[in-house]
């Protein structure tokens, strides 16, 4: 699963819209939106604010398998 996959995954889980997500977040919606479609990795500041508004560790967003 990519990263983009997975973070829609956390914020559908969390019944949210993209727009719910940005309103609780702080985060503009054109941002969540380039996560999902473009693989973008969010910051660190920003990471830490989707984890908080998704109800997720932040920890979460890290890869689950090691890549050889």
């Amino acid at each position: 699963m990519t990263f983009a996959e997975q973070f829609k995954h956390f914020r559908q889980n969390a019944g949210l819209t993209q727009a719910q997500l940005a309103d609780k977040s702080g985060i503009p919606q054109t941002t969540i939106s380039g996560i999902e479609s473009d693989g973008k990795v969010p910051g660190y500041f920003n990471a830490r604010k989707l984890a908080k508004a998704l109800g997720i560790d932040m920890n979460d967003f890290a890869p689950k398998e090691v890549v050889k």
